[in-house]
């Protein structure tokens, strides 16, 4: 059986995305993570949409971490347009993430993020392996993995895991550039990792695509 294991679910506009690039159909078993409460009202108007397309879709109000248990979740309910906060965008939510640093702002659009912590359910994504696996010994999971920042925990436990070769193709989008607030070198040292992530997965048999 196919999984997609969409990570960092934001509105499913990715789950929309990938639908169409990887031929997902009613053959595929799909899991959307996120735990932004911000967005889950929206997103449950598509649940029976998406209930439709695949063989199972299941949505879960979590996020992914490298551990199960419970964290401290930044969720965005907006944003403002500068750091001036010249103009309110409630229509651009932006996600969230769960970095105990919590950025003010993305500094590839400039955008200041309008947040407010919740203590959220996480799961780690070794359980959600094992989950699938020990059920379907002839998985085949493809993983996109937007995450804001959390990809750093997340990736040395899939590179760790004894179920790493189930999986076939992984659409990561990095933020190294959220830890901008230590300096340039601080971004440079998760480059290195991102190379080094990839390059570890790659040798596994998976291939590794940049997720935009």
């Amino acid at each position: 059986m196919k999984y997609f294991l969409d990570l960092g679910a934001h509105k499913l506009e990715g789950l929309s995305e990938f639908t169409e690039k990887l031929n997902i159909d009613e053959e595929w078993i799909v899991h959307s993570y996120e735990p932004n409460l911000f967005l889950h009202e929206e997103i449950e108007k598509k649940i029976k949409e998406a209930e439709q397309k695949y063989k199972s879709f299941t949505f879960h109000k979590t996020a992914v971490m490298h551990e199960s248990g419970y964290v401290d979740f930044n969720c965005h309910k907006g944003c403002w347009k500068d750091d001036q906060k010249s103009e309110y965008l409630s229509e651009m939510t932006t996600g969230g993430n769960a970095l105990d640093f919590n950025p003010h702002m993305d500094i590839g659009n400039k955008v200041v993020f309008d947040t407010e912590s919740h203590e959220v359910k996480c799961v780690g994504i070794d359980d959600i392996l094992s989950e699938i696996c020990e059920k379907d010994n002839e998985a085949e999971i493809y993983i996109k993995c937007d995450i804001e920042g959390s990809e750093f925990a997340v990736l040395p436990k899939i590179i760790e895991s004894d179920y790493v070769k189930y999986i076939k193709e992984m659409y990561i989008e990095w933020h190294e550039r959220m830890w901008f607030y230590e300096g340039m070198g601080a971004i440079a040292q998760k480059q290195k990792e991102r190379s080094l992530y990839t390059q570890s997965l790659e040798k596994l048999g998976i291939k590794c695509f940049v997720h935009h």
